[in-house]
């Protein structure tokens, strides 16, 4: 039986259990929950597929990890100062996940950043413990930066992180303007690069940053109008999905002494952010390939503490704060998109029999070799069934195959090929058998609304069926979505040299649900609406230990027809004006009756105020 390599990313989160269905361990110790029966009763409730779950009790534990990893670390290294998180809210900022981030990291004095004026809009009138942090980055003008400021009046600490040489006396002049002290952070260019597909966000021609000479100017300024003490803090970041832990050594080590070269002149300065770029393992590899990391969420403090503890004992100065702002790793794995299988196209023979059967000498020749195949021969007879496969497309092309002598080779080619896949083949013969019969599984979502990262850059994801893990997957499959777009699919998956199918059991028209995991960070927020497929159905679960039973904490209905027209900027009103004078002169026209046009509006009505996939 297939596992799906759940045991290498599933983190003890995902298991399979006895009724071959996925279960799910919020808190990867005590008894979890059934992720099937879960779907099952959304069904029964009305709420469609596909559906996105979110399991609030995995970015509870994710931060508790994450706070676990750097408090033995501090211990370990005897480091003179803590440790602080920062949710990045451009990984997720939907407000329900930045809540839970919010209310699961109260205890631990979880912070926020944003990067853009919208999202410090959205995050201004949330509650936040007294003294949080507030981090402020990306382009920034006088209002954004007012913003900024006057936000700190609601309680939280704001720290506003010069990116750009021109945005400090920005800072002090909005500041003078309202009479407010700014506290100040600087964003380093360094020279390290990081690992992976973003390395390039890091090394000496990243987007933001300071070069070292900008940095000592800004020092110059302040000290002329004396703010040397507005600095709290030094920040870098490499990148997102920081697959290698030597690049991150690396960069740690010339971070490290820029922070206490420059700690001397700004006696303010208390915080050191070492920013984002910890891994998730998508792959379950544990190598340091664009979807895995091949290092662990405790090494990575380790490796903080230490290089930062050192070289400040070295300086002989204090050590500062560290600021994380892990985004990617503390939500990535609390979301699971739930789709629906609604068909498959595949070239095997159907169960049914065949009412007219054409002859052919090729035919004949095709069914001399499925009745003598045996395990003596079988290698024998698929050089001759691939050598027939190129033989049926010529006699076609060149009109000694009729259209249907040619369906009916082909049908007999797979079932030949479906029977070889059951003999010793080497490998590479079972790709090629394997590449030969895939099939395509049609599912009802969209890979640019829920997915687009395996569009745009072949990310990967673990994705498997939710039940029916007790029974041998039989057909290879690629999956495909609702969209009109060629690239609406998905054909590369998990496992030793990317294969470009996945094992799936054979669809029989039951429901068939296929999971797609670790999609919480970054897909639900890239999302487009390519042919007008909206959000989809979204559902907070929680797993009750004492009752054995999932409880929904939230539902928020996906889009309806009628709100993605609306983003592209259809007025609904008009569209029904539009309908009812187009009706009205097809009635006067003769080609409609009253009675079919009182049933198109009410079709139409109804649809725009239906879910944008289809409903099953």
């Amino acid at each position: 039986m297939s596992n799906y390599l759940i045991s290498r990313w599933g983190e003890d989160y995902f298991s399979i259990n006895s009724q071959g269905h996925i279960e799910i361990k919020p808190d990867r110790k005590s008894s979890g929950g059934d992720l099937y029966e879960l779907m099952k009763s959304l069904v029964a409730q009305g709420i469609e597929p596909p559906i996105l779950v979110r399991f609030n009790g995995i970015i509870r534990d994710r931060i508790q990890m994450l706070h676990e990893a750097f408090h033995s670390a501090i211990d370990e290294y005897q480091y003179r100062a803590g440790h602080k998180m920062v949710f990045p809210i451009k990984v997720n900022p939907h407000r329900h996940v930045v809540e839970t981030v919010q209310q699961a990291g109260r205890d631990y004095g979880m912070g926020l950043e944003v990067g853009s004026k919208p999202e410090l809009i959205a995050i201004s009138t949330l509650e936040e413990n007294p003294h949080t942090l507030l981090l402020c980055n990306g382009y920034k003008d006088a209002e954004y930066i007012e913003m900024a400021l006057m936000a700190g009046k609601l309680g939280s600490q704001t720290i506003i992180i010069v990116e750009q040489a021109y945005e400090l006396k920005l800072i002090l002049d909005t500041a003078q303007k309202i009479g407010i002290t700014p506290q100040i952070g600087f964003r380093m260019k360094l020279s390290s690069l990081g690992s992976g597909r973003w390395k390039t966000s890091g090394g000496e021609h990243s987007k933001f940053g300071l070069f070292p000479h900008e940095i000592l100017d800004c020092i110059e300024i302040l000290k002329e109008k004396d703010k040397s003490d507005c600095v709290k803090l030094l920040h870098f970041h490499l990148g997102s999905q920081m697959t290698a832990i030597d690049s991150i050594k690396k960069a740690l080590k010339e971070a490290s002494r820029m922070y206490v070269e420059l700690a001397p002149s700004l006696p303010g300065l208390s915080y050191f952010d070492v920013g984002g770029g910890l891994a998730v393992d998508y792959d379950g590899s544990k190598t340091d390939s664009d979807s895995s990391m091949n290092y662990t969420p405790e090494e990575y403090a380790r490796d903080v503490v230490s290089a930062i503890g050192e070289a400040c004992i070295l300086a002989e100065i204090p050590d500062p704060t560290i600021i994380t702002e892990c985004g990617r790793a503390l939500v990535a794995h609390h979301s699971v998109l739930i789709l629906e299988v609604i068909d498959v196209s595949t070239i095997l023979e159907k169960k049914s029999p065949k009412k007219n059967k054409v002859n052919h000498e090729v035919i004949s020749s095709l069914e001399g070799l499925k009745k003598g195949l045996s395990s003596t021969n079988f290698r024998e007879t698929l050089h001759d069934v691939l050598e027939s496969k190129e033989t049926v497309l010529e006699a076609f092309i060149y009109g000694k195959l009729t259209l249907h002598q040619r369906a009916e080779a082909e049908q007999i080619i797979g079932s030949l090929l479906d029977k070889l896949r059951h003999y010793r083949l080497n490998p590479e013969e079972k790709m090629l058998i394997d590449q030969l019969l895939k099939e395509t599984y049609f599912c009802n979502f969209s890979v640019f609304q829920s997915l687009p990262d395996s569009w745009a850059i072949q990310q990967l994801f673990p994705i498997m069926p939710i039940h029916r893990l007790n029974e041998e997957p039989t057909h290879q499959a690629v999956l495909a979505d609702l969209s009109c777009d060629s690239d609406g699919k998905i054909d590369f998956f998990i496992g030793e040299n990317k294969p470009s199918s996945l094992p799936l059991h054979s669809y029989t028209g039951e429901p068939y649900y296929i999971g797609i995991f670790l999609v919480g960070a970054y897909q639900e927020i890239l999302g487009g609406l390519h042919n007008l497929f909206g959000d989809t159905n979204v559902v907070h679960a929680e797993w009750n230990a004492d009752s054995k039973k999932w409880e929904l904490s939230r539902l928020v209905e996906g889009d309806t027809i009628e709100e993605v027209l609306h983003y592209v900027q259809y007025n609904t009103d008009t569209l029904k004006t539009q309908l009812h004078e187009r009706i009205e002169q097809a009635l006067k026209a003769g080609r409609i009756t009253l009675s079919e046009s009182a049933q198109l509006k009410k079709l139409f009505k109804h649809s725009l105020e239906s879910y944008t996939y289809l409903v099953v």
